[in-house]
């Protein structure tokens, strides 16, 4: 069933403070010849609760087929794209496979 995303606000905008950051940056992939919206994440200087430390963490977030690309804005007037979720398991291995030389499959993940 197709649902509404909401674009981000400053594309590839780095949220954090001192030596711990995150971004978020839109991008399409095609895939069966119909273009798939990702955000990629990448968060920087993460901790964790058992005390361990990394540096630097990578991954994608794929939300869908694109249905309609910004074809209206909502009340904040950021714009909104029509996006169909990707949820058959085969489909969702090919499109892992594309990603697979940037991100380990535990790193996709799928809205």
């Amino acid at each position: 069933m197709p649902r509404d995303y909401v674009h981000l606000s400053r594309p590839g905008e780095e949220i954090g403070w001192e030596i711990r950051s995150y971004n978020a940056t839109e991008s399409t992939i095609e895939h069966r010849g119909k273009p798939v919206l990702l955000v990629e994440v990448e968060a920087g200087g993460c901790s964790f609760c058992d005390g361990s430390y990394a540096s630097n963490l990578t991954g994608v977030n794929v939300e869908g087929y694109i249905l309609r690309w910004q074809y209206r804005q909502n009340e904040e007037g950021r714009p909104v794209s029509e996006i169909e979720p990707i949820t058959d398991p085969a489909l969702q291995d090919e499109i892992a496979e594309i990603l697979k030389p940037r991100y380990a499959r535990s790193q996709i993940n799928f809205f």
